[in-house]
């Protein structure tokens, strides 16, 4: 039972990683959208053009690569082996 368990372990971590790395990728998706949306205001449309884009691929990278293609297929996997 124990070595069962262990070798679940790197699967776990794998999880653990990607789904807290789509996390932190969202939230910093969300603080330059911000940012790019307070320099819009002030003026500033080249940079707040430039900012727009690089929260837009933190949303792509953060939620659909790490979280959608990775964290959730390895999460499925875990979760039938753990009912097995």
């Amino acid at each position: 039972m124990l070595e069962s368990l262990l070798e679940l372990l790197p699967e776990f971590f794998s999880v653990l990683f990607f789904a807290s790395g789509a996390a932190a990728l969202s939230t910093l998706g969300v603080y330059i959208e911000r940012l790019a949306l307070e320099t819009m205001a002030t003026g500033d449309t080249v940079l707040a053009l430039w900012l727009a884009v690089i929260g837009l691929m933190a949303f792509y990278f953060g939620p659909y690569l790490m979280g959608l293609t990775e964290a959730l297929p390895r999460g499925r996997r875990l979760l039938a082996r753990l009912t097995e």
